[in-house]
C-alpha cells in the first residue's frame, strides 16, 4: 500500500491511483481477511479437538498400557507355572533350536 502512493506526489495523483488500483486493492483486503477468519476459525477447531484427544485419548491409552502390563505379568506366571508342572518331552530337542 506503501508503495502504491509512494508514486504520488499529491493528493490528485493518489486519488487517481486509487481510482486505477482500487477495486484490486479492495478485493486483495477482503480475501486477505477471509483468509484470516478462517484460519480463527479452524485454530479454534484444532485447539478443541487437541483438548479432547488430551482428556479423552490420554486416559485410554494410559489404562490400555496398565491393562498390557498386567496381561503381560500374568503370561509369564502362567509360563512359570506350566513350567514347574509339565515336562515337555520335546525339552531337549526344543532347546538345541533356539540361539
Amino acid at each position: 500500500m506503501e508503495l502504491l502512493f509512494a508514486q504520488a506526489d499529491t493528493f490528485a495523483d493518489a486519488v487517481a491511483l486509487l481510482k486505477q488500483y482500487g477495486p484490486l486493492v479492495l478485493v486483495t483486503a477482503i480475501l486477505l481477511w477471509q483468509s484470516w477468519v478462517r484460519e480463527n476459525r479452524m485454530n479454534k477447531r484444532i485447539v478443541k479437538l487437541e483438548d479432547e484427544q488430551r482428556s479423552v485419548l490420554m486416559p485410554l491409552v494410559e489404562r490400555s498400557a496398565d491393562v498390557i502390563a498386567q496381561n503381560t505379568l500374568m503370561m509369564e506366571r502362567l509360563e512359570k507355572a506350566l513350567d514347574n508342572r509339565f515336562v515337555c518331552p520335546l525339552k531337549d530337542t526344543c532347546a538345541r533350536q533356539q540361539p
